[in-house]
This record gives C-alpha cells, structure tokens and sequence, in this order.
C-alpha cells in the first residue's frame, strides 16, 4: 500500500519541477550595457615649485604606489650634499616591502635610500648604491627647477 502512495507523490514532484522549468514564453530581458573599461591609474605627478609646474613619471613598483597615495603632498625639499640631491623624510616612511632595492641614479631619479626613509630627487648624476630604490623620474629638463642651492617648497599632484 505504500508502494502505491509513493508513486503518485513522485509524480506530484517531478510534474511540479517540470512546471517551473523554462519555456520559449518567457520574456527575453534586456542586454545590460557594457560597463567601460576601468581606466588604469595615472603613474604620472605635477611638482610644483612657486609658480612653476614639472612632471614626473613613476615606476610601477609598491614603494611608487604608496608614494601617490599620499597625494596632494606638500613639502620641503632639503638641499643635501652640494645640490646633488633635495631630500625629504615621508611620515609614516614609504613602504619597501617586495621592492627591488639598488640602482645607478642619475640626474632627474627620484628615489628612496631605505636606510634613512627618505625620497631623494637627484639634481646629479650619482654612484650604484643598493640601498636606494628608484620610484620615478623627473620628465623632461623639468629637473632643472630643483637644481638650485638651498631648500625649495613643492607641491606634488597626481595628474
């Protein structure tokens, strides 16, 4: 007798799950439009110093990413070492984790010696150190604004 109630219920079941399949019927919804594509971050920034406007182009590296985070930044680039380089100390120091450390800066580098945290613009050309990660560069002979004895105010800015 029981065999005999089963089957009606599983018929039940399945007529049921047939019934909520899908047909031809059913209304065809509307495409959503493409959404467009996100545009990838600038790795370019505008240093201002007085009235004057330079740009640079970061590399794309962990320490240059943090760096652009920070923006709008403004600071004061301290003369070090006769004009070779203008320098100052990020608070909280730049990350370096996973960044490769060691170059060759020359004129225009932007970089930061890990020992110290600071991010130092090269004014000239300078030896190998591996303790120095490059996280851009100055475009151009914009560099020619920060080759000036003394400390400069600048600005920077993501473009």
């Amino acid at each position: 007798m029981k065999k005999f109630l089963l089957i009606p219920l599983m018929l039940l079941t399945v007529m049921s799950m047939a019934a909520c399949g899908g047909s031809d019927d059913d209304p065809v919804m509307p495409e959503t439009p493409e959404q467009p594509e996100t545009p990838t971050t600038s790795m370019k920034l505008n240093i201002t110093v007085g009235s004057r406007t330079i740009t640079a182009t970061m590399e794309d590296n962990a320490a240059a990413r943090d760096f652009l985070s920070r923006l709008p930044l403004e600071v004061t680039l301290n003369d070090y070492n006769n004009i070779t380089e203008k320098i100052f100390y990020p608070s909280p120091a730049l990350t370096t984790v996973g960044v490769t450390r060691g170059c060759s800066p020359v004129l225009g580098d932007i970089t930061i010696y890990v020992p110290w945290g600071n991010v130092a613009i090269f004014c000239k050309n300078w030896s190998r150190s591996n303790d120095l990660i490059k996280i851009g560069r100055i475009d151009g002979d914009g560099i020619g604004v920060l080759n000036v004895a003394g400390d400069i105010a600048v600005k920077f800015e993501r473009q």
